[in-house]
């Protein structure tokens, strides 16, 4: 296989081998997925969206020079239904300037970051910054100072392989509330955006078809793990985190849910004293479901409480009548996610199957 990425362009070498990667990755998915057809067609769907996420992020807005951020999500992970994700590629050779302010947000994450999800380093963090360390003006905004070299007022430090800005908003009622508005801009005097660079053009195809059959079979490595302890809520296995490191403020628990018609998945806790709680169901790809028009997370502020305050979350295929029932949504099985932002001490849920006529 030649090495030149221009040669490689040429000869349609980049090309078929990005084809063939995306191939294997559904082929990955079918060997893998229950026999279900909705499981097995939300599995190639999911290739087809890390394909179209990773296109955009490697090539159409790979330019660190051009500043632009991005709000599209990716269902990767059980991405969180609270949060509201913006992104951009950086490069440690610029200078950039964050602007905005909180909007209807609860908290706000800002985070440097090298490598990526499916490399074989893994997202590393290289800087982190809320938004309870920020200084705001009079008007409420606020300026974050991204470079390599401490800047007064708020700074986010980049390192030299700093290659992206990840930015996680948290909106408790997301569908009633606004997200917090930010700009990104340039402010050294580097050269501007270029033209499509050929060579990197080839190297991105081959990226992306490497992200995507990266990020297929870390991902399936995680449901894997979930379904060892179905029913049964634990917290993350730290192997998993490391190569997808976020919020390091977050504590995070994993389960697996799978469920006949007529069961609930009935989980019991007391939360602690914290910034934030959520728990979230998703599909089997570990992609969230359609939070938009079904009920599919619960949060600290949305939770009806026990009057001895703890919680009770029903998980069932269809409304057994009593708070806090979060929809499947047309799924029979999928992953589960319970997170914690600043609790020292994270409950460890009871969990139980139970007949959904029995909890009314």
């Amino acid at each position: 296989m030649p090495d030149d990425p221009l040669q490689r362009l040429r000869d349609g070498t980049a090309w078929d081998e990005f084809c063939e990667r995306l191939k294997a990755a559904g082929h990955q998915v079918l060997d893998a997925a229950p026999d279900d057809p909705l499981d097995r067609a939300e599995g190639l769907r999911y290739v087809s969206r890390l394909a179209r996420h990773f296109l955009r992020a490697t090539i159409e807005d790979a330019d660190p020079a051009a500043a632009v951020m991005s709000t599209e999500t990716p269902k990767i992970g059980l991405d969180n239904p609270d949060y509201v994700y913006y992104g951009a590629r950086l490069s440690a050779s610029f200078e950039y300037r964050l602007s905005g302010s909180m909007g209807d947000a609860h908290l706000v994450g800002f985070g440097t970051f090298s490598g990526g999800l499916g490399t074989k380093e893994g997202l590393v963090r290289n800087g982190y910054l809320t938004s309870e360390e920020l200084e705001f003006d009079s008007d409420g905004r606020f300026t974050i100072s991204l470079s390599r070299e401490r800047r007064p007022g708020n700074w986010l430090p980049m390192l030299s392989e700093t290659n992206s800005l990840q930015i996680r908003q948290t909106l408790l009622d997301r569908r009633n509330q606004q997200p917090a508005p930010m700009e990104l801009a340039r402010v050294d005097e580097g050269t501007g955006p270029s033209p499509l660079d050929p060579a990197r053009f080839s190297r991105g195809l081959d990226r992306v078809g490497l992200m995507v059959s990266g990020v297929v079979g870390q991902f399936l490595g995680w449901t894997n793990s979930f379904r060892s302890h179905t029913h049964e809520i634990r917290t993350l296995d730290p192997s998993l985190l490391a190569v997808a490191q976020g919020d390091p403020n977050t504590s995070y628990n994993y389960s697996y849910w799978d469920l006949d018609e007529d069961e609930a998945f009935v989980i019991e806790f007391t939360p602690p004293e914290c910034e934030y709680w959520n728990l979230q169901i998703g599909n089997h790809w570990l992609e969230s479901l359609d939070f938009r028009h079904y009920t599919t997370h619960v949060n600290h502020e949305t939770a009806v409480r026990e009057n001895d305050g703890s919680v009770r979350i029903v998980i069932a295929h269809r409304d057994p009548g009593v708070p806090n029932w979060l929809d499947t949504a047309g799924h029979a099985r999928g992953g589960l996610a319970l997170r914690w932002v600043g609790a020292e001490h994270p409950p460890s849920p009871s969990t139980r199957v139970a007949e959904i006529d029995s909890l009314q």
